[in-house]
């Protein structure tokens, strides 16, 4: 019975844990390194990045820090966000020891029935001969593991994602967003990035003459994706903290997910940031924020989340001028339940929505500190109730409306 206790708590940390996550790309920027020093600048100092095998070079690193932004031996780029970028060579006509191939071990493995929208961003070098067509990007399991000689075309790989035939990236200069969806078996835990044609089947557009004969294409990579279509917009847990201290709200920032996210404090409607998460240290009292969503791959969403700041008093103290609420069910359709204990006489109960409008406020009669309200005029999305009671404690819920 330990066991089974043990395997259920383990389950729900991971799927909680993997509810807040919206990139499954580990690092997608690559901003995180291990070393960039002048003269580090192998894929294998970039953290949760690595070519398939060790025998191959699979990219170099390029950086601010380590002098090769925005010069370098392949011409001059600034990355598309931050401070880095990788380049890899995606095709070399004629030659079987320089392709390269970026495998990505991703957060967590892709949930089986899942579909994620995938992107990453590319551009042709400056020195490059020719433009191509082959880019792609392929998520799958251990079978990963058993590839021997990665700097060869990987040709009986079929990306999920794939650049359309015939369209051959020529820009230098612009990123150029290569895009899919696909739905998942559940066993992908790895994420490959590459050109999967054979040298046959890969069309081509001369760009540059000046290093003729030779015909190849090096391509920057920068901002490497994988977002569930259906990733609900996510504000965090109610929490209660103590006056001076800070809590993380949202999920951890993610170049993916931030330019989608605009967040507010309610009940003011100009938004203080765009970020998919935020540490925030708020003054005694209850505050509630708001995120609002909205992404390329799925519709705009929103979610809030309380946060409660009491003083710095002892946990008897605390417990003493804390208001119990609880409100059910929740989601709601018709009649909502508001229990609160330590006010059996009821109180008042005001509804706002996400933008921080009252839409509803009335008196509600408790007995033996429960009563209930009609929100059945309500229309469907995310609500904050707050119960404010005769002594003026007040406590304040998240409340979805769904029928």
């Amino acid at each position: 019975m330990r066991n089974c206790v043990l395997i259920v708590l383990v389950l729900f940390f991971i799927g909680g844990k993997a509810q807040r996550i919206g990139n499954y790309v580990a690092n997608g920027s690559f901003e995180e390194y291990y070393d960039c020093s002048m003269f580090s600048n192998s894929l294998q100092q970039v953290k949760h990045w690595l070519s398939i095998d060790s025998s191959s070079l699979g990219a170099i690193y390029n950086a601010i820090c380590n002098t090769r932004v925005p010069i370098n031996g392949t011409g001059y780029q600034y990355p598309k966000t931050g401070n880095a970028c990788v380049v890899s060579t995606f095709y070399w006509l004629n030659s079987n020891l320089l392709r390269g191939y970026l495998k990505n071990r991703l957060k967590y493995n892709l949930q089986a029935g899942k579909t994620y929208c995938v992107k990453f961003y590319i551009n042709v070098t400056n020195a490059s001969t020719y433009g191509i067509d082959g880019f792609g990007a392929y998520f799958g399991g251990n079978e990963i593991d058993t590839i021997t000689k990665s700097n060869v075309p990987l040709s009986y790989i079929i990306p999920q994602v794939q650049n359309p035939q015939g369209n051959i990236i020529t820009d230098t200069l612009n990123w150029v967003a290569i895009t899919g969806t696909f739905t998942a078996n559940g066993t992908e835990k790895y994420a490959l990035i590459g050109n999967f044609l054979a040298d046959n089947d890969v069309d081509t557009l001369m760009i540059n003459s000046m290093y003729l004969p030779q015909i190849y294409a090096d391509v920057n990579i920068d901002d490497v994706s994988c977002i569930p279509i259906d990733l609900e917009a996510y504000a965090g847990r109610d929490t209660t903290i103590f006056i001076g201290d800070s809590v993380h709200i949202g999920r951890e920032p993610d170049f993916a997910i931030d330019t989608g996210c605009v967040w507010y404090k309610l009940p003011s409607t100009t938004a203080i940031d765009t970020i998919s998460g935020m540490w925030v240290k708020p003054p005694i009292g209850t505050h509630t924020y708001v995120v609002r969503q909205e992404l390329e791959c799925s519709s705009l969403k929103w979610d809030t989340v309380v946060v409660n700041v009491k003083n710095d008093v002892g946990i008897g103290e605390l417990k003493d001028e804390s208001l119990e609420l609880r409100v059910y069910p929740n989601p709601a359709n018709g009649m909502l339940n508001v229990e609160s204990p330590l006010t059996p006489k009821g109180g008042t109960v005001t509804i706002f929505d996400v933008l921080g409008k009252n839409i509803l406020s009335q008196q509600l009669e408790l007995k033996n500190g429960k009563g209930e309200i009609d929100v059945s005029e309500l229309m469907n999305g995310i609500y904050t109730l707050k119960f404010t009671d005769s002594k003026k404690r007040s406590a304040v819920k998240k409340l979805v409306i769904n029928r």
